[in-house]
């Protein structure tokens, strides 16, 4: 069978609790480099799983995915979230999104190797990096992404599975993610913030602007670039010049 279902099959069972939210772009796209060994971090911050805590990991890069792969040996199951489709033909982008893909492909076997059960709590995966790079530059391929509230569980679903915090890995809080998590303390949720080298804090979730609004989706999707097969990339046009009248061409 063909490898990019079976890699994607093993991040996201059929049967578990949490594959609704796996996305599959990064999986239709291989690595072009050979495999290679790699080593995952320690996680002694994580909280032990124990059915009531979810992780969100937002790292930049690789490190997320390997982080959790390292979630994974604890017994939590990891979702990816990355939704930004790699530069065809090895184009620059805005979002370098290789060593994910490799990382995906070369832990597939470790992941396969934990023998996670079915209910296994989540440990979301996100990429620190998402939103860096110039924004809708000519000529560059623009695979800027953002999570919205509809790319990961409600509240209401969280907690009928039984999770009461969610445990957040990041050097920051970023406005997309503040957005799901003020959701999620609104309904009772508690939220836990660990910064590496610091120490583990309750998060208040302070309300963000056009919040639970229809603006928000709508002014942040105008800023991003879709792509027709999912997810997020596509190439800007460059402005050419005609007739003394300028416009975007192809390219």
């Amino acid at each position: 069978m063909d490898e990019r279902y079976n890699t994607y099959r093993i991040w996201a069972p059929d049967d578990a609790l949490w594959t609704q939210w796996a996305k599959p772009v990064l999986f239709a796209h291989p690595p072009q480099s050979d495999p290679w060994p790699i080593t995952l971090p320690e996680v002694s911050w994580a909280p032990r799983p124990d059915g009531y805590t979810a992780v969100i990991t937002d790292q930049p890069g690789a490190s997320g995915v390997l982080e959790g792969l390292s979630l994974a040996q604890l017994g939590y199951r990891p979702v990816p979230l990355y939704n930004g489709v790699p530069a065809p033909n090895n184009q620059a982008a805005s979002v370098n999104v290789s060593g994910i893909i490799s990382v995906l492909y070369n832990g597939a076997a470790q992941l396969s190797d934990a023998a996670l059960p079915t209910d296994a709590p989540p440990a979301f995966l996100l990429d620190a990096n998402r939103m860096n790079g110039q924004a809708k530059q000519p000529g560059r391929y623009d695979n800027r992404w953002c999570v919205f509230p509809q790319d990961m569980p409600s509240a209401d679903f969280m907690i009928h599975q039984g999770i009461g915090q969610v445990f957040v890995h990041a050097d920051s809080i970023p406005n997309d993610l503040t957005h799901i998590l003020r959701r999620y303390q609104e309904k009772g949720i508690r939220i836990l913030h660990f910064r590496d080298y610091g120490a583990v804090r309750e998060l208040e979730v302070i309300r963000p602007s056009h919040f639970k609004g229809l603006m928000y989706r709508f002014s942040t999707m105008l800023g991003l670039t879709q792509n027709a097969a999912g997810g997020f990339g596509g190439r800007i046009p460059e402005p050419t010049q005609t007739s003394g009248e300028r416009f975007y061409g192809v390219g």
